[in-house]
C-alpha cells in the first residue's frame, strides 16, 4: 500500500494497494480520509480493479482490511 500526495492543503491523498499473485495484479485505487471539521471528512473512497473482482474472495477481505487500517490521515 502507498500514497502519492503533495500537500499544500487538507485534501485526501491518492493511496493504492498492489498485489501480486501467480503472475497476477491487483489493485485497489481511491483516497484517504481527512477531517475537514468536528463532524466532516472527505475522502475515504475505493475501487477494486476487475481482476481484484473477478480475483479470490479472501484477497479482497485482505485490502479491504488493509485499507481500514490506514484511510484515516493524521497530522501528527
Amino acid at each position: 500500500m502507498y500514497k502519492t500526495v503533495c500537500h499544500g492543503d487538507v485534501s485526501p491523498s491518492d493511496m493504492k494497494i498492489i498485489m501480486y499473485e501467480a503472475g497476477n495484479k491487483y489493485a485497489v485505487r481511491g483516497t484517504n480520509k481527512v477531517k475537514v471539521s468536528e463532524k466532516d471528512f472527505m475522502g475515504g473512497e475505493y475501487k477494486f480493479d476487475d481482476a481484484f473482482k473477478k480475483g479470490l474472495q479472501v484477497f479482497r477481505n485482505y485490502a479491504a482490511q488493509l485499507w481500514k487500517k490506514n484511510i484515516m490521515e493524521t497530522w501528527d
